[in-house]
């Protein structure tokens, strides 16, 4: 196994609250972090909506830290209201995205990061992040 001084972390929804506090942080503590945005140019940006983004951002964040990730923080998140009037074409596309950024993106990284360390023998670290929503049936 490598000895590795500093983590290479990368951090999902970072362009403000929960993950921009631990980008901060963990900068604070010397670690290597790059954080990822949907729209933050500071950041490595991301649409997870969009079918294959999580597979691109994963590519972008490796080259960035030049081909070592070690730990995947898994905080990129949205709640969006839905009615349930809402049309069903309309209703559908909320539920399909709201899906692809909070379950699905994350499951799509956590894969590649598994995959990753097991190419390379090496061990690594997730953490998830999830909304009280869980609870509440948001």
């Amino acid at each position: 196994m490598e000895n590795i001084k500093q983590p290479n972390i990368l951090v999902t929804g970072a362009s403000r609250g929960i993950g921009q506090a631990i980008v901060e942080t963990l900068k604070k503590r010397g670690a290597n972090v790059m954080g990822h945005a949907t729209s933050d140019p500071n950041l490595l940006m991301s649409d997870l909506s969009v079918d294959g983004a999580a597979a691109i951002l994963w590519r972008t964040a490796l080259d960035h830290f030049g081909g070592r990730i070690d730990i995947l923080i898994n905080n990129a998140g949205v709640f969006e209201a839905n009615p349930l009037d809402d049309s069903d074409e309309s209703w559908i596309a909320n539920w399909d995205r709201t899906l692809k950024i909070n379950l699905s993106a994350s499951t799509e990284l956590s894969r590649l990061a598994v995959l990753h360390w097991q190419a390379r023998a090496a061990t690594g670290r997730i953490v998830n992040i999830a909304s009280r929503a869980a609870h509440r049936g948001d």
